[in-house]
């Protein structure tokens, strides 16, 4: 199917987007922590019934050792490392300016998939690249920050937290497409990812003596619906649309296009939370779409 890839990176921008949104009121009830040890853990849930469904066993046995180091690798880079400091980053910062920062995952996973995957950016697609993150910059910037308590740490930790995990997100990526490149299919590919993730949060959970603290959180049921809901669009739609987009293109392309979904999340905010869509968006927001047309016309 012709732009196959390129029509999943806009489906995991809405997913995103979507997730977003849910995940911002689930951490409003449950909290920051709470939530991403129980979003990752319900993703994985919803994975393994789907792969059982689909291929009639809940795990990929089929995976070679090779597939599952790479993916693994890619699950506590892009999981555990990247999102925890995603969270700590949008608890300091507050949603805009975590945002912003999480758009420099396209920068970082072209240069990384530069040397380690060969994939040479030509001039379109630097073009398009540019475009994009540059449109999603332009609206993020403008919104005025929440007004964050800092519990967590002073505004630089903010600021590095939120490099570190545009940082980690892009190593996700193209530790995933190293596995990609040797035939796996991406729901096999996102389950051992998301297990990975899984893993590593759950033992820094139990370490840290929090288990029963975060189940215990599941008690709010309009903090749980939004996480699972959340859950859903995210780490389990928007995750396999991901490795879906990154087995057909380029992962640095993959990354502009998915990097959009702050604008989506915004205009979804726009209607239910009822902020005003100023000018500054939509111009942003055109910039962001040219920027995606060139990347699917490169």
């Amino acid at each position: 199917m012709r732009y196959a890839g390129e029509v999943a990176a806009l489906g995991t921008t809405v997913c995103y987007a979507v997730a977003a949104n849910l995940f911002a009121a689930a951490g409003a009830r449950l909290g920051s922590a709470v939530l991403n040890r129980l979003r990752i853990l319900t993703a994985l849930v919803f994975l393994t019934v789907a792969l059982l469904v689909t291929r009639g066993v809940p795990w990929p046995v089929w995976a070679t050792r090779t597939q599952v180091v790479w993916l693994g690798l890619s699950g506590l880079v892009g999981f555990v490392f990247g999102d925890t400091n995603y969270f700590r980053a949008l608890v300091i910062l507050g949603p805009s300016r975590a945002a912003l920062l999480m758009s420099l995952a396209p920068v970082f996973t072209a240069l990384l998939a530069w040397p380690v995957l060969g994939e040479v950016p030509g001039p379109k697609t630097l073009l398009g690249m540019a475009l994009t993150v540059g449109g999603i910059m332009w609206v993020v910037q403008a919104r005025k920050p929440e007004q964050a308590p800092h519990v967590e740490g002073s505004i630089a930790l903010g600021v590095l937290s939120g490099v570190l995990g545009a940082v980690g997100q892009a190593g996700g990526m193209v530790l995933s497409k190293m596995a990609l490149r040797t035939g796996i299919d991406p729901l096999s590919a996102t389950v051992v990812r998301v297990a990975a993730g899984v893993a590593g949060i759950w033992v820094l959970t139990a370490a840290q003596g929090q288990t029963s603290r975060t189940f215990a959180a599941l008690r709010d049921r309009s903090g749980a619906l939004f996480m699972v809901s959340g859950a859903m669009f995210g780490p389990f739609l928007g995750v396999t649309l991901t490795l879906v987009s990154m087995k057909f293109i380029e992962a640095g392309v993959s990354a502009s296009i998915t990097a959009a979904y702050p604008l989506v999340a915004i205009a979804i905010a726009t209607r239910f939370h009822g902020e005003r869509l100023g000018a500054r968006l939509v111009l942003g927001a055109l910039v962001t779409v040219a920027g995606v047309v060139v990347l699917f016309l490169r």
